[in-house]
């Protein structure tokens, strides 16, 4: 049978008050019994100091308790004459002892020895006798029983009215406290069945108070916003890639349509037209299944100790007729010495060759005001840092941080007439990233745009230099 949070909560709450009721009604019974035992010996004392001062004169008179033997009835009218409050009955059955100043028992039932209370008797400051009086007797009178029973009573109702009231309050006290639950247990449910809200993200989850239950919301309110951002950027990735796949594949089927109808013929021009529509459809599904594999940190690396400057004057090899054919000087600045990191070569020169795509597609050169692609390499204590920078046309400022974002462009200088998939920078850093670098984009000196990789140290690096 499942039990509901509230009412576990309730029955917590009421069966601590219950103890605590309980704890209450025991601790002040005995404090009472207690006090009264107390107030009863002082009231029996003063009720029995005539019995004491009588039984102290006969003892004066005859010189011994041997009078007692002899006659126990003076012995029980004595008694009987001093509780005055007691039913009359037979003076024998006076549940009373009488003890010599040995603690020799003279006269009572010896089984009420041990329970009894003993009052001393006493003859010119010394003790003579004991006179033992019984707590039947010293309860005997009908008010210090009524009182006593009144009291205990009264205790177990105030015990029973508590915990009738700590119930009442449970009730509210427990719904309160679990409404906020009851909120994000709620809103869970929603998020699970894939319900992530509407934009207004501050009615989410309404946070209350300010203790673990309101860092709860906060939390959930924080995961269901990066859910969303998750979501509506999924969205826009399967819809930028779906548009990004539509333009090479509409253009190759124009073309093999012309060639089907005989409107064009296969000439060289028309198939390399083609091809290179073939070449950037290529080029599109294998940044993105190196993106996909980066996310998924299944994309192969293969560490050594590499000179980075070999990777760059590869990479400038690979790239000098291009660089030539669209008028753009290339610059290294970099030390005398080899400058030797940890890393994968291959995976190094696709993230420098996509650095030259971008520079290539993206900055201005004529024969008669060439363009310039300037490389600097710098050692600091930290690390190594590369710097990236191209003459004009630049990026402007809100762009900036947005350059690494998948499938992102700048469309007033960095459009897909260029032939870019804008993919490049986001391969860049994710390279970057599995290197334990960092890569940020800022304005070069030259009027472009300056791209800053980080490579640290392998002492420095989270795992002992090895790319993830």
């Amino acid at each position: 049978m499942r039990i509901s949070l509230r009412y576990k909560l309730f029955l917590i709450i009421l069966l601590a008050n219950a103890l605590v009721a309980s704890a209450i009604v025991i601790t002040n019974n005995r404090a009472f019994d207690a006090g009264f035992e107390a107030y009863l010996e002082q009231v029996q004392s003063r009720r029995l100091a005539p019995l004491l001062s009588a039984l102290s004169d006969i003892y004066a008179e005859q010189g011994s308790w041997a009078w007692v033997q002899r006659e126990p009835m003076r012995f029980y009218r004595l008694v009987s004459n001093a509780t005055p409050g007691r039913s009359p009955r037979d003076p024998r059955r006076e549940p009373v002892l009488l003890s010599d100043a040995g603690n020799t028992l003279l006269i009572g039932d010896p089984r009420l020895q041990r329970r009894a209370y003993w009052l001393p008797i006493e003859l010119n400051g010394e003790t003579v006798g004991s006179l033992g009086v019984p707590q039947a007797v010293r309860l005997g009178a009908e008010f210090d029983r009524l009182f006593a029973s009144q009291q205990r009573r009264q205790l177990r109702w105030i015990a029973l009215i508590t915990l009738l009231v700590s119930a009442a309050l449970a009730i509210p006290f427990a719904a309160r406290l679990l409404r906020p639950i009851a909120d994000l247990k709620i809103a869970f449910h929603r998020l699970a069945s894939g319900d992530l809200g509407s934009e207004d993200m501050q009615q989410r989850l309404v946070v209350r108070g300010n203790d673990e239950l309101s860092d709860l919301a906060r939390d959930f309110n924080v995961l269901a916003e990066t859910l969303q951002r998750n979501q509506q950027a999924r969205q826009r990735w399967i819809v930028d890639i779906a548009h990004e796949l539509r333009t090479p594949i509409a253009v190759l089927k124009a073309e093999i349509e012309a060639l089907l109808d005989g409107i064009r013929q296969p000439d060289p021009d028309t198939l390399a037209s083609l091809f290179q529509e073939i070449q950037r459809l290529g080029g599109l599904v294998n940044d993105l299944h190196d993106l996909s594999l980066g996310d998924a940190g299944t994309l192969a690396y293969q560490p050594a100790e590499i000179d980075l400057l070999d990777v760059l004057n590869t990479v400038h090899g690979h790239f000098d007729l291009e660089l030539a054919r669209k008028h753009l000087d290339w610059a290294l600045k970099a030390p005398d010495a080899p400058v030797t990191i940890t890393g994968d070569p291959n995976r190094l020169m696709q993230l420098f060759s996509n650095l030259m795509q971008n520079s290539l597609r993206y900055t201005d050169g004529s024969a008669n005001k060439p363009g310039r692609v300037v490389v600097e390499v710098q050692r600091s204590d930290a690390g190594i840092t590369v710097r990236w920078s191209d003459s004009s046309p630049g990026v402007p400022d809100g762009a900036l941080a947005l350059l690494f974002d998948r499938l992102y462009r700048v469309e007033a200088s960095r459009s897909r007439a260029s032939g870019g998939s804008g993919l490049g920078l986001s391969i860049v850093r994710s390279i970057a990233e599995a290197h334990h670098g960092q890569v940020t984009a800022t304005h070069s000196p030259l009027g472009g745009l300056m791209v800053s990789v980080f490579f640290a140290h392998p002492s420095d690096q989270p795992d002992s230099g090895s790319p993830a």
